[in-house]
């Protein structure tokens, strides 16, 4: 079994991708480029992860951010909780841990959105600590290899996984061997079509030599996506249109949007002046522009929304004590805003296509 690991270890480096965060093994940026990665394809972390050493070269940069800036840097990566804590565990590196990331897989896992498979990975490849890093691929490819039964992402199957790796990490740099497992479920133990004629560790794959590879892993049944229905208000007047600032427990946490109103169904108030006549003090000297309509696809909910373009004759939203903020629409593109927004101010023509925008 050692001997298929020491194949493993020895293919992963003579085929792994050059990736910018393989060339240091620095705590910091080894953080930075894991946190990224979280749900996100590798081809579109790339530019944000050099993007974001631009403006954040050091920790204490990251912890003295100024956070519209910082949501900015981050706008298109999504999952923006991630950035927010990165900047709260910053601080927290400065002020408890004297500047210095934390050597140990306690310290590490201690640290604001950092949880058991980012702490083994930064622990392992900076420290070389030997703790294995599961994440996604490594299930994928520890269940087809030991044949485990239970269903992946399950309590079993994820002590079983740990166990196993656990013991075979010992005898190896930890940093290249977690990678390794990672980079063979990228690369070549696809979650469809597997690559095991060049697999390196088929021979003593379970899944090959029963020819189950697409009975593992055990898939439990995905649950049906919750669907949203999400009215925009666009209101432009002399120049200028009205945002307001997602609070903190949502899933575009601080991002900046338009005043918008969450319908039941899509067939609730189809007349936009009706569904923002709250936020109108003249509703009936507002005139319907322009309607945009986008479909928005995340893991756990689907997301239809409408982006109505109203015009005012005067400055009619109501803006006192309910936190919009007046800015002029040439100004759009300075605040952070989540993908849907990003969407319309492209349609608009106030943005560009590409997600990274100079700030």
């Amino acid at each position: 079994m050692n001997n298929i690991f020491e194949h493993l270890v020895h293919w992963y480096s003579q085929n792994k991708r050059d990736l910018p965060w393989r060339n240091t093994r620095e705590p910091y940026k080894i953080w930075i480029s894991e946190i990224m990665l979280q749900q996100t394809r590798v081809v579109q972390v790339i530019d944000y992860y050099m993007t974001f050493l631009r403006y954040f070269p050091e920790l204490k940069d990251l912890a003295n951010a100024d956070e519209k800036v910082l949501l900015k840097v981050w706008q298109g990566l999504g999952y923006y909780s991630r950035a927010l804590n990165m900047k709260n565990a910053a601080n927290s590196i400065l002020s408890t841990w004297g500047g210095n990331f934390p050597e140990n897989y306690e310290g590490i896992r201690s640290l604001k959105g950092i949880g058991d498979y980012t702490a083994a990975a930064i622990g392992s490849i900076s420290f070389g600590l030997k703790y294995a890093a599961i994440d996604g691929n490594v299930k994928r490819v520890a269940s087809r290899f030991y044949g485990i039964e239970a269903p992946i992402g399950s309590i079993k199957s994820q002590a079983q996984i740990s166990s196993l790796l656990t013991h075979e990490i010992k005898r190896f740099d930890a940093g290249d061997f977690n990678q390794a497992i990672i980079e063979l479920g990228a690369l070549v133990c696809l979650p469809r079509n597997p690559k095991c004629e060049i697999c390196p560790m088929h021979s003593g794959c379970f899944a090959f030599n029963m020819n189950a590879q697409t009975l593992l892993p055990n898939k439990p049944v995905k649950k049906v996506p919750k669907v949203r229905h999400i009215d925009f208000l666009f209101l432009s007047w002399k120049g200028s249109t009205w945002l307001q600032r997602r609070d903190y427990s949502s899933i575009w946490k601080g991002m900046y949007e338009f005043p918008n109103v969450e319908l039941e169904n899509e067939n609730e108030k189809t007349n936009p002046v009706e569904t923002f006549a709250s936020m109108l003090e003249n509703a009936e000297n507002t005139t319907i522009l322009d309607c945009f309509e986008v479909k928005h696809q995340l893991t756990h909910q689907t997301i239809f929304a409408r982006f109505w373009h109203l015009s005012g004759k005067q400055s009619n939203i109501v803006s006192e004590n309910v936190g919009y903020i007046k800015t002029s629409i040439n100004n759009l593109p300075q605040f952070p805003v989540h993908r849907l927004m990003h969407k319309y101010l492209v349609q608009l023509g106030v943005e560009n296509k590409k997600e990274k925008n100079k700030i």
